[in-house]
């Protein structure tokens, strides 16, 4: 409580509150107010002197010491007939914190203001490490986090004040340190040393005036550590993992107002992963542990990891959520199974089975990491994903016709059916086209191509077939006949798609994990784990407040369907055989559930001219819906629950121990990729720039073209 006359001022003192601040916040009350000194009362002790940050520290132990939360300061003003006078509030031996002019009467004129500071205006930033320069108070200051806590704030000291310092002493119990500028008459000078009783770091001497006029005024001080940098940017590392060094450079000299390298930014970031993620080597080992909790906590769950008996180095493991397995039993019989790499010290290969539940979501199956994606990886996973398999269904499987695949597929699921993705095969057959062609024609066969893989019928395919040899020539002709046509055109498949052509689920799957694929391996599971769990959780809560029959992106399609053909004339041959005179005409068998468009047998799911029948027929729409298409079998595939595993109380793994150690891996030449390195043959989407305004591979932040 600050007493002026019959005024008084009540002053908040949090953390990082000192002594200018209270000289500021006084100043800012009464502006009018010459020079002045002040008071302070705790308990029995009266007009006790407040001149420095050494004074406001003792007061504050003295109120601690008898128990007192608020504290009169009272405010007395000095007169002075001396009209030049300079007084130094809160400053000692020539420290200078803010000056006061007063003349005659005493009467406050401030500081003057550059009249062309209104022609000029910027916003005052608030820099992130204003309060840095209070981190160093006074003799008997403790830091309880010992001596790496007390030379974390040096260093932050030295960088808001500004200048350099050398250590005299540095070891774990005592440091001692003065400014670089000694010889130049610099007094500044800090000792402290570690409190045996309570292991806290105490300052026992403390000068902290500097004399050298020379404090290092620049954006860069070699103080600001990367072990300071990760400490600020933990937080922002723990929103964002995939935050870079470019973000880091630009964060510290934006907020910070500091100049710091990019090897600097680097390292930073490694660090914060490693504090918030762990070791990448002895993430290996972790899980082992990891593997007996989720067990623990999610029975039923299939975890496996396989390591070398003889080295103890990891091979590869296997992971399928119990909620999982029982829910895919009412998803499509589909499956896209696909491998991305990963971006962690020791790289490796994420392999993936995805479904897709009855309103096109994804639904991941089981997951596995090995150390490539090879035949005899493919194989293992396979025969994984097979135990975990409990319903005897035949599967249509989507592959980008990897050779493992091709050959084991057919192997570990005799009764399944094997579909190559048609994304993949187009972007192989533009790979074959290559040479001096023009890219409108080589799309053209690629369309081509993509009409016989559409084709409905064996008659529909012959004649799309012709076409594109015709127009393809010999390399297009070539490819088609490399390829069985049972795998990927719609006329010879012998089992379900349910529309499905490619294996953009697992793509999909692996764009959702992208963020996490430089993680440890055991952190990697657990924000997978976490990203499913999260999934099946908001999907069970909004099927749960769904009360039509069928799925809401498949009765859009039913609306569509249904005022796409109401205009359309319906014939009955008899109960179940109906004649629709839509251009042209088509017929439609409700009992074995064909129309001649084929849409009906392709997509398993009413087309446009079986839904107008059964609307002008006004017979019941549910008994025509496949049931992995209805609300029931999306309540049913998120009725299993993941529950969470728990960090508290992980063993603490060390290196010295008996550890499952990383693979052998080989750095590969040049510089780490980051991004997905595409197929030879792969079409890149065209973007429209928003600054040039022409169509090409760069957007607005990336141009490079000239405009007016």
């Amino acid at each position: 409580m600050c007493k002026f006359g019959e005024v008084t001022l009540v002053v908040m003192a949090t953390r990082g509150f000192g002594f200018n601040d209270l000289v500021e916040s006084i100043y800012r009350k009464w502006q009018n107010l010459g020079s002045f000194e002040l008071f302070y009362a705790v308990a029995d002790h009266h007009n006790c002197i407040l001149d420095n940050d050494e004074d406001f520290c003792s007061m504050i132990a003295l109120a601690a010491a008898y128990g007192v939360t608020c504290v009169d300061v009272s405010v007395g003003v000095i007169c002075s007939s001396t009209s030049e006078c300079v007084k130094s509030l809160g400053g000692q031996n020539g420290e200078c914190v803010r000056s006061f002019e007063y003349g005659e009467c005493s009467t406050f004129q401030g500081e003057e203001e550059d009249p062309l500071d209104k022609f000029c205006i910027h916003h005052e930033t608030v820099r992130l490490s204003a309060d840095w320069v209070n981190l160093l108070k006074c003799v008997g200051q403790e830091f309880r986090g010992g001596v790496d806590d007390f030379k974390a704030c040096l260093s932050k000291y030295a960088v808001e004040v500004g200048f350099k310092y050398k250590y005299l002493k540095n070891d774990r119990s005592r440091v001692t340190a003065e400014c670089c500028k000694k010889l130049d008459g610099c007094t500044w000078f800090i000792h402290a040393t570690l409190e045996r009783s309570n292991k806290f770091f105490v300052i026992r001497e403390f000068h902290k005036e500097h004399n050298c006029l020379g404090t290092f005024f620049s954006s860069k001080n070699p103080r600001m550590t990367s072990k300071i940098i990760a400490k600020e940017i933990v937080e922002k590392v723990r929103s964002k993992p995939s935050y870079t060094p470019i973000e880091c450079l630009k964060h510290f000299e934006g907020r910070y107002g500091c100049l710091i390298g990019y090897y600097h930014a680097w390292l930073a970031v490694e660090k914060a992963n490693k504090e918030l993620y762990g070791d990448f080597q002895l993430s290996f080992d972790k899980l082992r542990w990891y593997a007996e909790e989720l067990k623990e906590k999610n029975p039923g769950t299939v975890m496996d990891v396989e390591y070398c008996n003889e080295t103890n180095r990891f091979i590869r493991f296997f992971l399928a959520f119990d909620a999982c397995i029982k829910g895919f039993n009412y998803c499509r019989p589909i499956l896209a199974v696909d491998g991305t790499f990963l971006k962690g010290r020791y790289k490796g290969t994420l392999l993936a089975a995805i479904g897709k539940d009855a309103d096109q979501g994804l639904f991941p199956l089981a997951i596995g990491v090995v150390d490539s994606e090879t035949e005899a990886n493919w194989q293992w996973f396979l025969e994984k994903l097979s135990t975990v398999i409990t319903c005897s269904r035949p599967l249509t499987f989507f592959t980008d016709r990897h050779s493992g695949l091709v050959k084991y597929v057919p192997t570990v699921f005799p009764t399944g059916y094997h579909s190559y993705c048609l994304q993949h095969l187009k972007g192989n057959l533009r790979d074959k086209l290559s040479g001096r062609l023009s890219n409108g024609f080589r799309e053209k066969v690629v369309n081509l191509f993509n009409d016989c893989a559409h084709a409905p019928t064996v008659i529909t395919f012959a004649k799309a077939l012709e076409e594109l040899c015709t127009v393809g020539g010999a390399s297009a002709k070539n490819f088609v006949e490399s390829l069985p046509r049972e795998r990927w055109a719609n006329a010879y498949f012998e089992g379900r798609r349910y529309g499905e052509m490619t294996s953009n689920a697992a793509e999909s799957f692996n764009n959702q994990i992208l963020k996490f694929r430089h993680l440890p391996i055991c952190e990697l599971v657990d924000k997978i784990r976490v990203l499913i769990m999260e999934q099946m959780c908001n999907r069970r809560l909004l099927s749960n407040k769904l009360s039509s029959y069928v799925c809401p992106v498949m009765e859009k399609k039913l609306v569509d369907h249904f005022n796409k053909g109401r205009t359309w004339h319906v014939a009955a041959a008899n109960d179940d055989i109906f004649e629709v005179f839509s251009q042209p005409t088509v017929v439609v068998d409700l009992k074995k559930r064909t129309c001649t468009c084929c849409r009906w047998q392709i997509h398993l799911f009413p087309c446009v001219h079986a839904v107008t029948v059964i609307q002008k027929t006004e017979k019941q729409m549910h008994d025509y819906i496949d049931p992995y298409y209805t609300i029931e079998a999306i309540q049913l595939s998120y009725e299993g629950t993941i529950n969470p595993v728990p960090t508290l109380g992980a063993p603490v793994i060390t290196k010295e121990s008996a550890i499952i150690l990383p693979p052998k891996t080989r750095r590969p030449r040049g510089r780490p990729k980051v991004g997905r390195i595409r197929s030879r043959g792969e079409k890149v989407r065209q973007m429209l720039c928003g600054r040039c305004g022409k169509l090409g591979k760069h957007n607005r932040r990336t141009c490079k073209e000239a405009v007016d």
